[in-house]
């Protein structure tokens, strides 16, 4: 006889302070730069996380129809509502998708503005890590550190504006699209590029697309949510139960992620709905194989 226990689920639980810090540091025009192209989005790293909701989620999981099954009726994450919580490019019908192509090493240095001479060992399998992203252009003195690695001619105002790219393509990388590796897909480097400097684009569907390829990997045993498990965690909530505070979709200036944790600070779950995610995750948490030995 033998028993085998399935591992839990993993999520990302929270940004790296290294990102935090990051962030304020751009500075107020830093971070209006950034939020022109994300919207909202980089206030997901404010929201507290529960990764208990997205275990019992992946449970309920229809992978050939892309929706969740309950009981008597089904739902599922839509563009409008992604695309609410972000609070960017609401005309959705004059938006166009973002392809993520790979660049090579050569091309993606390039995108961050170092130069050729740096090592493409610090790319592996098409990744590289946040540390090394955050080394050139986390610290307030990355400049003065890799100056001569650097392909602007040693101005740091360049500098200053390759450092906000880098930002989104860390924290896309991070908190948005990750991988259980914690490192960061070069890819998202071509996207951001596209993203700011071609009008009418739009992250939304690659989002929404991420997180229903994340929910169908689980459901075939990835013990990793490879998407934006946080947007999926506020709009299970927000679903659970009607809401006269809780958002409405359509054209808006209200920020819906920051104003998140005000909307549900007095919320309490339907009667029963604990229990039940409770009980999901114990039977998703604890099967057991018999063997005879």
């Amino acid at each position: 006889m033998s028993t085998i226990q399935n591992t839990p689920l993993t999520v990302v639980d929270e940004a790296p302070l290294q990102l935090h810090m990051w962030w304020y540091d751009l500075g107020e025009d830093g971070q209006e730069w950034v939020t022109k192209y994300l919207g909202a989005l980089t206030d997901i790293m404010k929201v507290k996380l529960r990764d208990d909701l997205i275990e019992a989620l992946v449970t309920l999981w229809d992978p050939v129809h892309n929706v969740f099954r309950f009981s008597d009726f089904e739902l599922t994450p839509t563009l409008e509502e992604i695309v609410g919580y972000s609070g960017f490019g609401r005309d959705l019908r004059n938006q166009k998708l973002i392809l993520p192509k790979a660049p090579s090493v050569h091309r993606f240095f390039g995108l961050l503005n170092i130069g050729n001479q740096i090592r493409k060992t610090n790319v592996i399998k098409g990744c590289c890590s946040f540390y090394f992203l955050y080394s050139w252009f986390g610290q307030p003195n990355g400049f003065e550190i890799h100056e001569k690695g650097l392909s602007n001619k040693q101005n740091k105002d360049t500098w200053q504006i390759h450092r906000r790219f880098a930002f989104i393509v860390a924290f896309l990388g991070i908190m948005v699209f990750p991988n259980k590796e914690r490192t960061i897909d070069i890819r998202i480097a071509r996207v951001v590029q596209v993203l700011t400097t071609k009008e009418h684009h739009t992250l939304a569907p690659i989002i929404l697309s991420d997180i229903y390829r994340a929910l169908t990997l689980c459901k075939s045993g990835t013990k990793f949510f490879e998407g934006c498990n946080i947007l999926l965690q506020m709009w299970l909530i927000e679903h659970l139960r009607y809401h006269p505070k809780f958002m409405r979709y359509g054209p808006s200036k209200d920020n819906f992620i920051e104003s998140y944790e005000d909307r549900i600070k007095d919320y309490k779950s339907p009667e029963g709905v604990e229990g039940w995610i409770s009980h999901l995750r114990s039977l998703n948490a604890s099967q057991i194989e018999w063997t005879l030995g």
